[in-house]
Parts: structure tokens; sequence; C-alpha cells
């Protein structure tokens, strides 16, 4: 089992080239497709190796 690597908004967002801000409106709840996220009171992370993430990810790919 891969440990978990937990990073930030700011970190997600540098790696998907996104803004930071973006990012934080699509961890709410009134996302479309929210994205999965651990949370810790105010405070979101996400774990680079989740399995929902990457499933996020592979749902906004476009056909080839």
């Amino acid at each position: 089992m891969t440990a978990p690597e937990i990073i930030d908004a700011p970190e997600l967002a540098k790696r998907l080239n996104l803004p930071a801000s973006w990012v934080r409106d699509q961890v709410r709840s009134r996302a479309t497709d929210p994205i999965p996220c651990l949370r810790f009171g105010r405070y979101v992370r996400f774990d680079w190796n989740d399995p929902g993430l990457l499933e996020w990810l592979d749902r906004r790919r476009r056909p080839s």
C-alpha cells in the first residue's frame, strides 16, 4: 500500500497548472463534481494517490 501524499490547494493547483482559487471553488459542495478532499475543520487537503482523485481527473479527460 502506498503511503498517502497529502498536499494543500496551492500544491494541487501547481500540479494541475490551475489557479488555487479555482481548486478551492471546486471542493465546495455547490460544485457540480467536487474534487475529492480531506477536511480538517476549515482546512482542505488532498491525497495525491487517492483513487477518487484519479477518477475525478479521468472524468475531465477529453475523449481522443
